[in-house]
C-alpha cells in the first residue's frame, strides 16, 4: 500500500459503530475531567498535568514507530494505524488542556506563551495532514514543519524555560 493512499483510508474518527466510538469518547473525557480536578490542589495544575500525561500518551507513537522500523517487524500495520489515530487525538486533547492550563493560570511569561503557540502550529499542521483537496506542494510543506524536530524541540526548550525548570 503506498503512503498516499494509506494516509487516505486511516479512520481518523475511529473504529467500530458510532454510538460506541461516542461512549468511548465520553468516558474519556469524563476520566480526564476527574484527573485534572484531581491530581493537584487546583484546576490550573490539574489541567497542566492533563496535558502533559495526554502529550507523553500521544508521543509514543515516535519511539513505537523507531522499533518497528528499526527491528523490521512485520504485521504491524494495522497496530500503527490505530497508534497514529491516537497520536491526532491526545495531541489535540493535550493542546486543549494546555489552553485551558494557560486561561486559568494567567500566565504572563514569553516562553509559555512561544510554546502554547508551537504546540497549536503542530496540533494544526498535522490535522491539515489529512486535508485531501490540498495541492500537493502545501501538503508536502505541511508534512516536514510537522515531522522535522526542530519546532518540537524549540517548544519543549520553551516549556521548560518558562515553567523554570531550565
Amino acid at each position: 500500500m503506498s503512503s498516499e493512499s494509506y494516509l487516505e483510508s486511516l479512520p481518523v474518527f475511529g473504529w467500530g459503530p458510532i454510538r460506541r466510538r461516542l461512549a468511548y469518547l465520553a468516558v474519556f473525557l469524563v476520566l480526564c475531567a476527574v484527573y485534572a480536578g484531581c491530581s493537584d490542589y487546583n484546576l490550573a495544575t490539574g489541567s497542566g498535568n492533563l496535558s502533559m500525561v495526554l502529550f507523553l500518551a500521544a508521543n509514543v507513537y515516535f519511539p513505537v514507530k523507531r522499533i518497528v522500523l528499526h527491528y523490521r517487524m512485520k504485521g504491524t500495520q494495522e497496530i500503527m494505524r490505530q497508534l497514529l489515530v491516537y497520536h491526532i487525538w491526545l495531541n489535540t486533547f493535550s493542546f486543549l488542556a494546555a489552553c485551558l492550563h494557560c486561561y486559568v493560570a494567567l500566565w504572563g511569561n514569553y516562553w509559555l506563551m512561544i510554546a502554547l503557540t508551537l504546540m497549536g502550529f503542530l496540533t494544526f499542521f498535522g490535522f491539515l495532514m489529512w486535508i485531501r483537496y490540498q495541492p500537493n506542494r502545501v501538503k508536502k510543506g505541511i508534512y516536514i514543519l510537522h515531522t522535522q524536530q526542530f519546532l518540537f524541540f524549540i517548544m519543549i526548550f520553551a516549556m521548560l524555560k518558562g515553567h523554570y525548570v531550565i
